[in-house]
């Protein structure tokens, strides 16, 4: 650390984005969407996950000066390139930051009727069309990469070569957003596409037994049972995946994932499990019941999770988005309140570090003290803001 700063502060100097995003919740939304597009978008149309939060640009090898050739980082042992390892939060979830800002577009164009969503919403699927389409070259010593193989592009979507890392949550937020587009936006071509890209999704996951590899190690997601995420992720998957190409295949993963809907009633609360069971109550009607309770028990698990909170990473503002499903999942249980005093209390700059700000950095977990992570700046906050703040605008409006 240049100055060897003691506690972690809003590092930037510079203009934009600004330290105030706004007084009100609309002006708010203006700043965070300009935010997006001029911070966070790269060249090739794809979202950065993190910048540096003292230039507000991508991560450079020669800033991260704790970490030399990636040591000590949380993808030491990862299987990428030596290169990335330095420079890996610049994409780390670059996934789930074009997931959620195509949800929140869509969600704006239903709410609103605002054409001028439709161009960035569109070239951010062209962007996820085109690492699926680079990714598929991908060819892994060990069975993985191929068609439906969707990678962390750590380097950038058109630097692909040695990435065999992902996650489950990264495939996850890339199939809710273009589903989004899908029902919202999507003309007949790219819904072609859309279904193309989301079945070999799906293809995939079942013939390589639902595994994949993460941070070096080969994770198993059934394995993990209790694992929300995991579980509500590739239910939905396989439904999404039916509904546009039915076959034996699909139907036996649904059923495969079905075993372990336990983890929905784990005491542990997962916002990512409340959107898939949004959208399975429309894929799976047949089962509404059961989804409408499974959802009333993540939401509980929610809120008091909530109240037991105080780590060192900025949750408010996806507390917003879950609360938000939860909203429109479970009306009149005053989910909406807590949605918006959630995005009340993110109305700054310095709400948007991965870290917050004002820990004592000799508290903090190696993993999350150096260069290469303390100071980042996240794209994600932003979406994640987005997504609540558009599933309740009309509550908002009084309407």
């Amino acid at each position: 650390m240049s100055t060897r700063q003691k506690m972690t502060t809003d590092v930037f100097k510079g203009s934009f984005p600004p330290a105030s995003y706004g007084q009100t919740l609309e002006e708010v939304e203006a700043t965070i969407s300009q935010v997006i597009e001029r911070v966070f978008r790269d060249d090739d149309g794809i979202l950065l996950s993190f910048v540096n939060g003292r230039t507000m640009k991508p991560f450079r090898t020669e800033e991260v000066k704790d970490r030399p050739r990636g040591m000590g980082t949380y993808v030491q042992h990862s299987d990428i390139p030596d290169r990335a390892r330095p420079v890996w939060l610049n994409y780390e979830d670059t996934g789930m930051a074009c997931g959620y800002y195509l949800e929140a577009l869509c969600a704006k164009a239903r709410v609103a009727g605002d054409a001028q969503v439709r161009e960035p919403a569109r070239r951010t699927v062209n962007a996820i069309a085109a690492l699926w389409e680079n990714a598929a070259k991908i060819k892994h010593p060990l069975g993985g990469g191929g068609r439906g193989w969707f990678p962390k592009p750590y380097l950038g979507i058109h630097d692909l070569a040695g990435m065999h890392e992902c996650s489950a949550d990264q495939y996850y937020h890339v199939t809710l957003g273009l589903h989004s587009y899908y029902l919202t936006l999507a003309d007949e071509k790219e819904k072609r596409k859309i279904e193309e890209i989301v079945v070999s999704f799906a293809d995939w996951w079942y013939d390589h037994d639902y595994c994949g590899v993460y941070l070096g190690r080969a994770i198993w997601w059934k394995r993990l049972p209790w694992h929300t995420m995991a579980v509500a992720y590739f239910l939905y998957l396989n439904a999404l995946a039916q509904s546009w190409s039915p076959c034996r295949k699909f139907q036996h993963g649904f059923e495969t994932w079905l075993e372990f809907k336990g983890a929905f009633h784990q005491p542990r609360s997962c916002g990512d499990g409340l959107a898939c069971l949004e959208r399975l109550l429309v894929l799976r009607p047949d089962m509404a019941d059961y989804w409408r309770h499974a959802a009333a028990c993540q939401a509980k698990l929610l809120v008091a999770d909530m109240k037991k909170t105080d780590g060192p990473f900025e949750p408010n503002h996806g507390w917003a988005s879950s609360l938000a499903r939860a909203h429109r999942l479970l009306p009149h249980n005053g989910y909406d309140r807590l949605a918006r005093r959630c995005l009340d209390a993110c109305s700054r700059r310095e709400h948007f570090y991965q870290v917050k700000r004002g820990k004592r950095i000799a508290d903090l977990d190696k993993y999350i003290s150096g260069d290469d992570y303390r100071d980042g700046f996240m794209c994600l906050g932003h979406p994640l803001w987005l997504c609540a703040y558009w599933g309740i605008i009309p509550q908002i409006r009084g309407e």
